[in-house]
């Protein structure tokens, strides 16, 4: 019933977008009102998303006169398309965006506005100091992180853990040991998606890249005082090569697209699953409540040579941002729906439905489940390793790096092979070596 609830508020916000006609001058003005095109990256049919109908009505609640005409789109498709249009120069008022390589398309245009004149010493006091640091070459600011983006994260069905009788492993050697039962059981030890290509690099090698050799090896390899043919990144690759080969992930790894991935996880098909940690409000949405209720959410286990323990990888969470050609009216609302969304009434809203935000919010007024309590607390505890494609320059990675990881998991490549490939490419061409 809950579901059928927001599928017609979903319906209901849609038409109200639909409708929301076009604006009749440059401003974005119509006898008060004001019109904002929003290309934005989210799939509503998704568990995840469902506090966003809800942010959206309470913002229509607030600001009458500010019209949202809305296109959703998800997964690469979202990228193939947006990138043709930033060719153009010809992009929408308001689109979400990522800090790294994922929007380098957008970002190296300089088709972002910088937010930093909106962004007074009280407002940025509401949030985690750490979403503040530079986005741009120049320090710009252009996103307001909702929460941060938590990259790799193993949740754990331990219904299933006490059916095979096995405990919760603290080493990779342990989790591998456990693959021959998991499998004759007919279930998949690890579940893990990389369709997209991104996933290994983000989702895997970035957290085994910082427990190899750490950030301060990672920053040596971003100057190029230390080069990505070194030990740690070659070793990081050759764990993801050997998880494969000892059959930890499902067969077709590389075909699998995310949210078949969990899906598959919450439908109990396997008992690990090797996701980021924003994906603890889907798991929420998805799962029935006796199966959500006892998830685990655990650090990725000791790797054999790591030097950093009980690290993770992670970056600030994607956003909506502004067209930096926005002006006048359309601007003034722009920041309104970006302050109000990204606000202490908006992450409300994203708290309520199991997403911790980076806005200060009094956690104990909040009813938080299990799973939510063990991933803050999981969370706290680690330290962050870079997340690759954050930080290193989006040619590279994604014309590269990405499909290079899936050359290595299918053994058409060994470790060293694209490590040596990368390192070629970062040298001739990453501006982090022209620094």
């Amino acid at each position: 019933m809950r579901k059928l609830v927001l599928v017609a508020a979903l319906l209901l916000t849609a038409m109200t977008m639909a409708f929301a006609g076009p604006s009749k001058d440059t401003s974005g003005a119509t006898s008060g009102a004001v019109t904002l095109t929003v290309y934005h990256q989210i799939d509503l049919a998704s568990p995840q998303y469902e506090y966003w109908p809800v942010t959206l009505a309470a913002f229509a609640e607030k600001y009458p006169d500010i019209k949202l005409d809305f296109e959703y789109v998800s997964g690469e498709q979202f990228h193939d398309k947006f990138q043709a249009m930033a060719a153009t120069g010809d992009i929408p008022d308001i689109f979400t965006t990522y800090v790294g390589s994922r929007s380098s398309y957008i970002l190296d245009r300089g088709l972002v506005k910088d937010l930093r004149p909106y962004l007074t010493d009280s407002f940025k006091a509401n949030y985690t100091p750490a979403i503040w640091g530079p986005q741009g070459p120049n320090g710009e600011i252009y996103i307001i992180s909702p929460n941060m983006a938590v990259c790799t994260v193993v949740y754990v069905n331990t219904k299933l853990q006490k059916e095979l009788g096995l405990t919760t492993p603290k080493t990779l050697d342990e989790m591998i040991a456990q693959v021959p039962a998991i499998r004759a059981a007919g279930y998949t030890p690890l579940m893990f998606a990389n369709k997209g290509v991104w996933q290994a690099q983000s989702l895997l090698l970035s957290m085994l890249v910082d427990r190899m050799g750490g950030t301060a090896w990672f920053d040596k390899a971003r100057a190029g005082t230390a080069k990505f043919t070194d030990k740690p990144f070659v070793d990081a690759l050759a764990v993801i090569k050997r998880m494969v080969d000892t059959q930890l992930f499902p067969a077709g790894v590389n075909q699998l697209e995310g949210p078949e991935g969990w899906g598959d996880f919450v439908q109990g098909k396997s008992v690990y699953l090797l996701d980021a940690g924003w994906r603890v409000g889907a798991l929420k949405g998805a799962a029935a409540p006796a199966d959500y209720a006892q998830y685990e959410a655990i650090a990725f286990p000791e790797v054999p040579g790591e030097v950093v323990h009980g690290s993770s990888a992670a970056t600030l969470g994607e956003a909506l941002a502004m067209n930096a050609k926005l002006t006048g009216a359309k601007a003034d609302a722009a920041w309104k729906f970006l302050s109000f969304i990204y606000g202490q009434e908006g992450l409300d809203i994203l708290m309520k439905y199991g997403t911790v935000p980076t806005y200060k919010l009094d956690y104990s007024k909040y009813d938080l489940d299990s799973l939510n309590r063990q991933y803050i607390q999981l969370t706290n505890s680690q330290t962050m390793g870079y997340v690759i494609d954050a930080v290193m320059d989006g040619e590279g990675v994604n014309n590269l790096l990405n499909p290079g990881i899936q050359a290595v998991m299918m053994g058409s490549k060994t470790p060293a092979q694209l490590a040596a490939e990368y390192e070629a490419w970062v040298a001739a061409n990453d501006s982090n070596r022209k620094k």
